[in-house]
Order: structure tokens, then C-alpha cells, then sequence
């Protein structure tokens, strides 16, 4: 007979009666999935970190209550990206690629690989991804985050929609929107499939 695994309500259920082995769960379930959408999202691990840490500590100060229609995930994950949004909002929109002014001996521009230039098979995986995620970051936000949760996260339609608090004929658009635009903006040989 096999056990089954209490889902997430059941375990804030009894985190919240006490049960502090149910937190451990969750944050097992969720720790490696919720930092990287934040990494993904906010473009730095500093943030994404503050972002899974206030995150669960909502949890812990028992801020989740159950709604019908609305999962723990999707809660969980909306957390995450409100942290992440007022964290690039604060930093502002642009970010240096120069070291800082006080030092001249490194204040040399980043060398980025022209990605056109080079074939597909010379192309080192942490190089595709590097470059992928400079195309992603460069989306809207709306765009962006709906494209992460989809790709990277997995969520469902519907549960994107939960997340960004708008609709599912939205959330559509906004991920057919993103692919599109990489499409134009990646380099053919990136796009190229199994070579």
C-alpha cells in the first residue's frame, strides 16, 4: 500500500497547529524551485535570496490562509515575485557593465561572445544560457514573469494567471507575446534544434 504525501494545505494546516516537521516539508518542496524563478527573475542571487526568505517567513508568521480556487504554490510563488519586483524597482532599470569609478586599474568594458559568429556546436551550454537569459531579461516585465513561471517553473496557464492577478486570455498573450520576441531576437543557430 502505497503512502501518499500530504499536499501543501494539509501541511500549513499543521505547521500552523504546531507541527514543525510540516514546515520542513514545504520548505523542501519548494526552497530550490522558488530561488531559482527569483534568480531567473530578479537577475541576482542577493535578491532572490531575500526573495525565498521573506517568502517563507510569511509562512512562518502564518500570513497563508486558505481560499478556494487559490493553491499554496501559487501564493508562495506570488510572494516571491512581489519581493522581486519592489527589489528591481528600488535598484532601478539599468545596471552597469563597468567596475566601479574608483577603480581605473579594472575599469575595462565586459567582453561579451558574439553568439552570431560562432556555430551552434561551439557553443558551450553556460554560454546558450548566459545568452537566453540576457534575451529574457531584456522582455517587459508582465512578459517575463509569465514566460519564467511557464518554461522554467512549470505552472499552468491558470496558475500564471493567479500569480500576475490577471486574466488566463492575458496570460496567453503575454507568454505567445515573449516567445515570439526571442524568436526574433536569439541567433538562428541558438533556435536550431539537435545539432
Amino acid at each position: 500500500m502505497e503512502i501518499q504525501e500530504p499536499n501543501d494545505e494539509e501541511l500549513v494546516r499543521r505547521y500552523y497547529q504546531a507541527d514543525g516537521e510540516a514546515l520542513a516539508v514545504i520548505f523542501k518542496r519548494y526552497k530550490d524551485r522558488l530561488f531559482n524563478f527569483a534568480l531567473r527573475y530578479a537577475g541576482n542571487r542577493a535578491d532572490a535570496e531575500d526573495a525565498v526568505s521573506h517568502a517563507f517567513m510569511m509562512v512562518c508568521e502564518k500570513k497563508y490562509a486558505v481560499k478556494p480556487g487559490a493553491s499554496f504554490k501559487t501564493w508562495l510563488f506570488t510572494v516571491a515575485r512581489n519581493v522581486c519586483l519592489t527589489k528591481i524597482r528600488s535598484r532601478g532599470k539599468f545596471l552597469s557593465l563597468r567596475s566601479p569609478k574608483n577603480d581605473p586599474e579594472h575599469d575595462q568594458p565586459i567582453e561579451v561572445i558574439d553568439p552570431k559568429a560562432m556555430p551552434r556546436d561551439q557553443l558551450n551550454q553556460k554560454e546558450i544560457m548566459a545568452i537566453v537569459q540576457k534575451a529574457i531579461h531584456k522582455l517587459p516585465d508582465e512578459q517575463k514573469e509569465a514566460l519564467l513561471l511557464r518554461e522554467y517553473q512549470g505552472f499552468t496557464y491558470e496558475e500564471i494567471a493567479q500569480i500576475l492577478s490577471c486574466s488566463l486570455d492575458k496570460v496567453r498573450v503575454l507568454i505567445y507575446r515573449a516567445r515570439n520576441h526571442l524568436k526574433d531576437v536569439l541567433p538562428p543557430v541558438l533556435l536550431e534544434e539537435g545539432r
